[in-house]
């Protein structure tokens, strides 16, 4: 009886082993996405009835097996993890063809700016916006605040980032909106001025926009929105891109705006090449720019080279640490006042402002994830440096700031909670004639998260406390902010948030007193912090046509801004009683109220592939009190809002009630077509000074300008070849149809241009 159990024992066990061998020799398994984009493995692992198979090759989307294949296990880019046992009769012999589902990426898309944790787009309480690499590269940009113009509720003026009308025209002093790269501050120490030329275009992961007071993780200027620049991290595999485009500025339709006799060049080159070799993350990237400009004095020469090193502890599990640098020379004129209207390209009493730059930026960051707690510490080092001559300054414009920025976190997990604690500190100084010589900054801050997620219900909330010093003065501020997410059906998300955002001034508003021809900015050593709060509801609906899939976003929100900093016209010498200029002031209450709705998706459409971005933004931009007296000028004229600005409506000045963006791409086969829409309404309120009194004498057609140019559509379209697996080629357009349009007074701008791009990828 023994031998009898053991042969059928034996003879059972021969029968599985060999039911267990599917195939024999080798396989070839191909990858392909249910969508038709195209599929390389993050990772693969091939099982036999031995166990794991360790010899096999990837090339591409195809990867070769040398063994005998039982199960099959893939992970790659923006599709589900593919997991599957191969019974005998199901399998198709030595050639597999592995269809992986894609994920919807918007809805499924993770996010960090919202609590500094990787969290969905879908279940944030505030709206965001994100900008997938493939806008920057096909719109040939080699600064990102272009491309960040064709975002749904963004406007850009003079550098200055303006979300939902939260802000105005700041002369480039002070910013409401805190621009981020890889979370840490990239904004000048000074003046508050966004470093959109040093920010890299060339290895991003995404851009996003978060439209709401984000004080409570990022502190001072994040009082109307936070954008982050997220680089993307290297595979085990190579990565490398390298793009080298040129083009040139076309000339205008009137024959007045032709200083040049020869149209205006403009080349660049960007790139990068990223891999992990081993335990250690390595990227290396450039850009350089030569532009001559399309105005007379004004022109942009840079280089750029940048670093990032991520290393992981082999003998510390979860320890990941490293620095990421970048350096940049550069060499510009800049345009603030043009001529008059029938000279707009040129500037005023043909002043001008040459800058030779130098920028850094040194990033050492640690990071230590255990099962349920994170730590995570990141610094910043940025170090501006600004060797400037003008005609028309009667003194040195010559200017230099550094900062020294370190913020650590602490996440810990629950059950259904998960909460963080930190603490950030700044130390900054500047120095320049402009300034009154040295001044310095001193900022501290202690902050809070809690998320709790329990089925379908999702609740955030945080606080920040922070003290700001500047020479002498402090200030200290506490702000909050709640939010709630609800999962109402697969793909329907209802959201609610209010938060409280502060802004204290830049050193540029407290202390620089400057001029550019008959206008002249005065320093306002007693300006007072401004603060807001946000508030909105909204919902977001993912939707699926065929192989196209996307999301709908509708949202009504609401800012009240209290002691708005704004600069105003007045005279504002205290010593000679005749100098006219303007003066950071605080100057009351505003409240901006409005709705937006907002669309992205990308798909497969018969043969063709489509991605689609666009929205549009209401708003109701108002001053509270209008005859509010916010200030007495040097003259003892009582100033508000009612004898300041230029139209008889209550509406803040420099703000567009309705914005209209949409981009649309096509690809077909080796071809891919793109066209892309703005269009921002006339502003109907400005600064009285300049359509009436000493400056409309002497800088002309200011407000004709603004009623005929002041709204205008402008379209750019694109068209680029795959020629070869590594090489591509792009053209493009900008400002299709060679309107003329203003994004503020005397500021004509660009014509037409033509750019022609061609493209190398490793991958």
């Amino acid at each position: 009886m023994y031998t009898k159990n053991l042969f059928a024992k034996c003879l059972s066990l021969i029968l599985i082993c060999f039911s267990c061998i599917q195939i024999n020799g080798q396989v070839i398994i191909t990858l392909a996405s249910e969508d038709g984009t195209a599929v390389q493995p993050d990772s693969f692992y091939a099982y036999s009835s031995m166990g794991l198979i360790r010899a096999f090759s990837v090339n591409g989307n195809t990867i070769s097996v040398e063994k005998d294949v039982r199960r099959i296990r893939v992970t790659a880019r923006n599709h589900y993890p593919f997991d599957s046992i191969f019974n005998e009769d199901q399998m198709p012999g030595t050639k597999i063809v592995l269809t992986l589902k894609a994920k919807s990426l918007f809805m499924d898309e993770f996010i960090i700016s919202t609590d500094k944790t990787p969290s969905r787009l879908s279940r944030s309480s505030v709206s965001v916006s994100v900008m997938k690499p493939y806008l920057i590269n096909n719109k040939i940009t080699s600064d990102i605040s272009t491309a960040l113009e064709q975002m749904p509720g963004v406007t850009i003026s003079d550098g200055q980032v303006n979300i939902r009308n939260g802000s105005g025209w700041s002369y480039g002093a002070g910013s409401r909106v805190m621009v981020t790269l890889d979370e840490l501050p990239m904004i000048s120490p000074d003046a508050g001025q966004v470093q959109f030329g040093f920010l890299p275009v060339e290895n991003l992961a995404s851009v996003e926009v978060v439209k709401s007071a984000g004080s409570v993780l990022y502190g001072s200027s994040a009082l109307n929105g936070v954008v982050n620049l997220r680089s993307a991290e290297p595979e085990k595999q190579a990565n490398a891109r390298v793009t080298g485009f040129t083009g040139f500025y076309d000339f205008p339709r009137r024959d007045s705006l032709r200083w040049n006799a020869s149209r205006r060049g403009v080349h660049g080159t960007n790139g990068f090449w990223s891999q992990r070799i081993g335990n250690t993350g390595i990227t290396a990237q450039w850009n350089a720019l030569y532009d001559q400009g399309y105005r007379r004095n004004e022109y942009n020469h840079r280089a750029r080279v940048g670093l990032r090193i991520k290393h992981t502890s082999a003998k510390i599990q979860g320890l990941n640490y490293g620095a990421n640098t970048g350096v940049q020379q550069s060499n510009s004129g800049s345009f603030l006042l043009w001529e008059s209207y029938a000279r707009g390209y040129e500037t005023f009493d043909s002043g001008f402002n040459y800058n030779k730059g130098f920028r850094l930026h040194i990033d050492p960051f640690a990071e230590w994830k255990r099962k349920k707690v994170t730590h995570k510490f990141q610094s910043r080092y940025l170090a501006l440096e600004n060797d400037a001559t003008a005609n028309n300054a009667g003194s040195d414009q010559s200017n230099g700031s550094s900062m020294l920025y370190a913020e650590y976190r602490m996440s810990r997990d629950f059950q259904h909670l998960s909460v963080t604690l930190g603490a950030a500190g700044m130390l900054a100084e500047t120095h320049s004639p402009l300034f009154g010589g040295k001044q310095t900054a001193e900022n501290r801050a202690a902050f809070f998260q809690a998320e709790y997620k329990r089925g379908r219900l999702q609740l955030s909330g945080g606080g920040r406390y922070e003290t700001y010093a500047i020479n002498d003065a402090v200030y200290t501020k506490p702000v909050f902010r709640a939010g709630v997410n609800y999962a109402a059906g697969r793909a329907t998300f209802l959201r609610a948030s209010a938060g409280q955002g502060f802004r204290f001034p830049s050193m540029a508003e407290l202390f620089v007193t400057t001029s550019v021809g008959p206008l002249t900015v005065y320093s306002n050593p007693g300006l007072r912090p401004e603060s807001g709060s946000n508030a909105e509801l909204g919902l977001k609906q993912g939707y699926k046509i065929g192989g196209f899939k996307g999301f709908a976003d509708v949202s009504l929100f609401q800012m009240t801004l209290t002691d708005m900093m704004e600069f105003s016209f007045g005279n504002w010498d205290p010593n000679t009683g005749i100098g006219l200029g303007f003066k950071s002031i605080n100057v009351g209450v505003g409240k901006v109220s409005g709705f937006e709705f907002e669309t992205m998706g990308e798909g497969k459409i018969g043969n063709t592939r489509w991605q689609l971005l666009g929205g549009y933004t209401y708003t109701q931009p108002r001053v509270i009190n209008p005859d509010f007296i916010y200030a007495r000028d040097s003259a003892g004229l009582q100033l508000n809002f009612v004898n300041t600005r230029n139209d008889t409506n209550n509406l803040m000045k420099y703000r567009f009630q309705h914005l209209v963006r949409a981009d649309i791409q096509c690809g077909w086969k080796n071809l891919e077509f793109g066209l892309s829409y703005r269009y921002n309404s006339r502003m109907t309120n400005i600064d009285g000074a300049f359509t009436k009194g000493i400056l409309a004498f002497f800088i002309t057609g200011i407000q004709s300008s603004m009623d005929r140019l002041g709204s205008a559509h402008i379209f750019d379209a694109r068209v680029s070849y795959k020629v070869s697996d590594r090489w591509k080629l792009n053209a493009q357009v900008t400002n299709l149809f060679n309107r003329e349009f203003v994004g503020r007074p005397c500021d004509l701008r660009p014509p037409r241009s033509f750019q022609l791009q061609a493209v190398w990828t490793l991958r």
